[in-house]
């Protein structure tokens, strides 16, 4: 089957939710606490989804086969730590595990390329987990310089975080 690529609905809210935590559970197991990734619930998440949809600053675009949400990306302007390096940021962009190697990742970082260019946006920066090796080398694949390295703390533990920047969002928007 194909996949299709759109904006969501608020009704699309629970779905997102739903796919946020099987994706955190498929890619941060051995990196984040397996007590904080079993409890993950995606009804606590709704309530932020419904938000980011609603927000006519955040744009979001979901992958869907046969209708079903498979992954999404999120991004608007640089939050304030990420604004340093950064005028936009990638929020969230994950894909189900089983749907990897589909080249979904690659159309969803297009199309918030592409988003970010109509927005007069210059470049935009995404973090990703320190040990999460094969989110580092597909944003470098795709021309993200390594900009940024922090950290966050995450259910009681100390987590690396690492930046990505993108200024060749002309070459990212074209992306297919």
């Amino acid at each position: 089957m194909s996949i299709a690529f759109d904006e969501p609905a608020l009704a699309d809210a629970e779905e997102i939710a739903r796919v946020h935590v099987q994706c955190w559970q498929e890619t941060y197991a051995g990196l984040l606490p397996a007590e904080f990734l079993r409890t993950l619930s995606a009804d606590a998440r709704v309530t932020q989804w419904q938000e980011a949809i609603s927000d006519p600053d955040v744009f979001i675009c979901v992958a869907r086969e046969a209708g079903r949400i498979v992954g999404f990306v999120s991004c608007g302007s640089a939050r304030e730590d990420a604004a340093k390096e950064a005028d936009g940021e990638i929020f969230a962009i994950y894909n189900l595990k089983a749907y990897h190697g589909r080249k979904i990742d690659r159309a969803l970082i297009a199309a918030a390329a592409r988003f970010w260019l109509s927005k007069g946006g210059r470049n935009l920066i995404v973090l990703s987990m320190a040990g999460n090796n094969q989110a580092a080398a597909f944003y470098e694949a795709l021309g993200g310089v390594r900009v940024y390295e922090g950290s966050f703390e995450i259910a009681g533990t100390r987590i690396g975080d690492i930046g990505h920047l993108f200024n060749n969002l002309a070459e990212l928007a074209a992306l297919a």
